[in-house]
């Protein structure tokens, strides 16, 4: 399965059940306590392959987001990863989703007056999910996958 495949993957399947076994994950529950309104989730992370899950209240897995760190264990994605990409800036990115058409926005790095710095982000928007990329010293510094709406 590959990265993009495994978005609404539900956490009780065979795919997730091998993998965090593997890692010896622990996946946290988090619901409304404070009665807000707001969808329960579960999380769970394997920090050495960089990579943090969110699942929603149906235990589908609606957000990956993966760190770009070094990892030579065990790694049951098959295809490409979406943080090795021929680009290393919000411009590059841009340049590469124009040649592939791919819909995208793109922010520049900014200071904010209330968030402070914000790093220059690029968002790659398909049909049923979204890419979203952090840029810091030109490089990638985190990619997130989304599934649409979550």
């Amino acid at each position: 399965m590959n990265y993009i495949e495994v978005l609404r993957e539900n956490l009780k399947s065979n795919f997730f059940t091998d993998l965090f076994e593997t890692y010896d994950v622990e996946v946290r529950y988090i619901y409304d306590r404070t009665k807000e309104g707001m969808d329960d989730e579960y999380w769970a992370e394997i920090p050495d392959m960089g990579l943090e899950f969110v699942f929603d209240e149906e235990q589908n897995l609606a957000t990956l987001f993966m760190a770009s760190v070094s990892h030579s264990g065990f790694n049951p994605f098959s295809g490409l990863d979406p943080r090795d990409v021929p680009f290393d800036s919000g411009v590059t990115a841009m340049e590469y989703a124009r040649e592939n058409s791919i819909e995208a926005i793109h922010q520049e790095a900014k200071t904010d007056s209330y968030f402070g710095e914000v790093p220059e982000w690029v968002k790659f928007n398909f049909e049923s999910f979204s890419i979203h990329y952090k840029f810091h010293d030109n490089r990638i510094d985190r990619v997130t996958l989304q599934v649409e709406n979550a």
